[in-house]
């Protein structure tokens, strides 16, 4: 099996010794991705916002490995607060209307001033059968 590190400058650059993703076989394994904006290097405000611009981070990193967000199969976030669940649930799931991945969401200490933290695994389809 193949290992293949992805670089998309759509997404936040790696602030340390990782990749933004490693595609192994037919998976896509991403880094934890924060709300930071790569046009500007800054997070926005609140939960919702951090959620939203992670998100959009994950589908640049995805789309890069050649997959979307529609392929994740599993998702694990982190919160600063677990308290803030509902305004993050709510903004996640913008991005799954419907069939959402598998999903773990704990509350962690994070780096800065970082609310919303988010890795996932996807897998790239089989362009015969997709």
């Amino acid at each position: 099996m193949q290992k293949r590190t992805i670089k998309t400058e759509k997404a936040p650059a790696p602030g340390g010794a990782y990749s933004q993703a490693i595609v192994a076989g037919n998976f896509v394994f991403t880094a934890g991705m924060t709300g930071v904006d790569p046009k500007t290097g800054e997070a926005p405000k609140g939960v919702a916002a951090q959620t939203k611009q992670t998100m959009l981070n994950l589908k640049a990193t995805l789309e890069a490995a050649g997959t979307g967000l529609e392929n994740v199969v599993r998702t694990n976030a982190y919160l600063r607060n677990i308290s803030d669940f509902k305004e993050y649930n709510t903004a996640y799931q913008e991005f799954y209307s419907k069939d959402p991945p598998a999903r773990t969401t704990v509350e962690a200490g994070l780096a800065k001033d970082y609310l919303v933290e988010i890795n996932v695994i996807a897998v790239i389809p089989d362009k015969e059968h997709p």
